[in-house]
């Protein structure tokens, strides 16, 4: 229970990245369905990068290994630089999904979805930027006091 209560602490403050985790990991799992998420034209660009498959299993293990991280950051020790890497990937990925849909020519939301996506992962960027600006010795250690 103290584990659950240190995460609820943190979480007004890592709700996105939070959420983001979330859409990477759905979003990889979608990509791993057996239906063609790629076969539309607005994927086209991307699948011309990276197999549906490679990019559903590169996305969903990021996803999971990014809550894996926020808990950790939550329950335990701060870790603002893994969060901050996590943040980047995600960036990145969102941009290139923007990117991807919106030169595939297709009339599409996703394009500018993707892209407010990319600009909350640039705000979680400059959180975990703040974060890691306080010195590691002087980072609480999150473990309840005895």
């Amino acid at each position: 229970m103290i584990i659950l209560s240190r995460i609820r602490e943190h979480f007004p403050v890592r709700r996105l990245e939070w959420l983001c985790a979330g859409i990477l990991g759905c979003l990889g799992l979608r990509l791993l369905d057996p239906a063609e998420t790629f076969a539309q034209p607005a994927f086209r660009e991307l699948a011309t990068w990276m197999s549906e498959g490679s990019w559903g299993m590169m996305l969903f293990a990021v996803g999971a290994a990014r809550f894996v991280v926020l808990a950790y950051n939550g329950a335990w020790k701060p870790s603002p630089e893994l969060r901050g890497v996590f943040s980047i990937f995600g960036m990145v990925v969102f941009s290139a999904f923007a990117l991807g849909i919106e030169t595939a020519g297709v009339a599409s939301t996703g394009s500018i979805t993707y892209a407010f996506l990319a600009l909350g992962e640039a705000s979680n960027i400059w959180t975990a930027a703040t974060d890691a600006r306080v010195p590691y010795k002087e980072r609480p250690d999150g473990k309840p006091s005895r």
